[in-house]
């Protein structure tokens, strides 16, 4: 049984989503920082595996990496319900997966983590709105208080990885809104 973050790591990445899979949970009262490190228990491999296949001596199985995506993004979605990650943390990581799936090569267009599902996410907050603001807001950012430079940080990471994704989306518009806050990234601090 796991019981903490610790007995994860002592598990193969294949036992840690079958852990996942079978309904694992960490113990009642588990707070963030221990959800957090079974993010990275499980992403972390992950990851690695996907954009270095070299490393682990073979290409990580297409029907493997589907079904380890499909866990990581419900944990993912898990956590956010639960109010132990945020919006914004959710979505850098599930961009980061994408990223790495991109970057692997397989093809798995139905997968929750593929780059044009997890961009639409990111289009969803990345509101005409919330770019006005920060264009407006920009050019004193050095002025502004501490959270308003934060939530300009935070838009401009969405927008940065967004705009790395930007050649495997396969969705035409959605690669043509990534790009049109190019102008909005090079103004934010």
């Amino acid at each position: 049984m796991v019981a903490d973050v610790a007995d994860l790591d002592a598990l193969s990445p294949a036992e840690r989503f079958g852990w996942w899979e079978a309904g694992g949970r960490l113990p009642a009262g588990a707070g963030e920082s221990a959800w957090l490190g079974v993010v990275q228990a499980l992403t972390m491999p992950l990851v690695s595996r996907l954009r270095h296949p070299e490393d682990a001596g073979e290409r990580l199985p297409a029907a493997d990496a589907g079904r380890f995506l499909r866990s990581a993004g419900e944990v993912l979605s898990f956590l956010e319900e639960r109010g132990l990650m945020g919006r914004h943390e959710v979505l850098t990581r599930r961009l980061g997966l994408a990223s790495a799936l991109a970057a692997s090569g397989l093809s798995l267009p139905d997968s929750p983590l593929a780059a044009d599902r997890v961009v639409r996410q990111v289009i969803a907050e990345v509101t005409p709105d919330r770019l006005a603001e920060a264009t407006r807001l920009a050019p004193g950012w050095t002025g502004l208080p501490k959270p308003e430079i934060l939530r300009l940080r935070k838009l401009k990471q969405l927008i940065w990885l967004s705009l790395d994704l930007r050649e495997h989306l396969e969705d035409g518009e959605s690669a043509a809104t990534v790009s049109s806050w190019l102008p909005v990234h090079s103004v934010l601090p």
